[in-house]
């Protein structure tokens, strides 16, 4: 129970970390998030840990029955098969998706690495002991770390794509209008992120992030569609 706990844990504040890194890659510090968006945060960063164990497990899944060989010189040939044509098929498709586009590989690459630290870690806590478990998160934690400080970019573009399907960043096309004395003033440009109060915004014609107080402005519409896909 320890052993899943720390494992939980760590994966939360990986999470966190890598908001961190996204925030310095952007050029920005949101205070009021990690203030007063404490809780919407959390559930974000919930969301996207369960998001990468599923994918996981759906990628490389089959690395969990077989490391049963490795703690217990046992192994499920049935949950190897079901989980081996899974991980085939979503493989092939990834693979298919990159062929057909111009998606960057070194993005998948980078998920794919996860992935498999991922089901290692999962692996070690069913099939090992307290002891295996512990020593497997570590040696987790130091890879994660490494890709991270390898592959920074591409750890960024993992959380820009949880942001851009949720709508809330990922530098998303976007329409504000912006309220002045006189009359409203309707500008375009890219969500970077978005706050409980705050819209970071790089407006056209500006390569800086601008801070635009969410009281002062309307948000009339987020497209994802228009945003190159991860």
């Amino acid at each position: 129970m320890l052993s899943a706990l720390l494992s939980f844990g760590f994966f939360a504040l990986y999470s966190q970390a890598v908001f961190i890194l996204f925030m310095g890659n952007e050029g920005f510090f949101s205070y009021d998030m990690l203030v007063n968006g404490a809780v919407g945060i959390g559930v974000f960063f919930l969301a996207t840990e369960l998001t990468i164990v599923m994918f996981a497990i759906s990628a490389v899944g089959v690395v969990i029955p077989a490391l049963r060989w490795w703690y217990r010189r046992s192994i499920d040939w049935v949950h190897v098969a079901v989980l081996g044509v899974v991980n085939l098929y979503v493989i092939l498709g990834v693979a298919g998706a990159l062929s057909r586009s111009q998606q960057d590989w070194m993005i998948w690459l980078v998920i794919f690495a996860v992935s498999i630290l991922v089901c290692l870690q999962i692996g070690a806590l069913i099939h090992g002991t307290a002891k295996d478990s512990l020593r497997s998160l570590v040696i987790v934690l130091v890879c994660l770390l490494g890709i991270t400080a390898v592959a920074h970019k591409e750890t960024v573009a993992l959380l820009e794509f949880g942001l851009k399907h949720f709508g809330v960043g990922g530098n998303v096309p976007v329409t504000l209008e912006l309220e002045h004395p006189a009359e409203a003033k309707t500008v375009d440009g890219r969500l970077v992120f978005l706050s409980p109060e705050n819209a970071y915004v790089v407006l056209d014609g500006d390569n800086r992030v601008s801070i635009i107080p969410r009281s002062k402005a309307e948000i009339i519409s987020v497209s994802s569609r228009k945003s190159p896909a991860m």
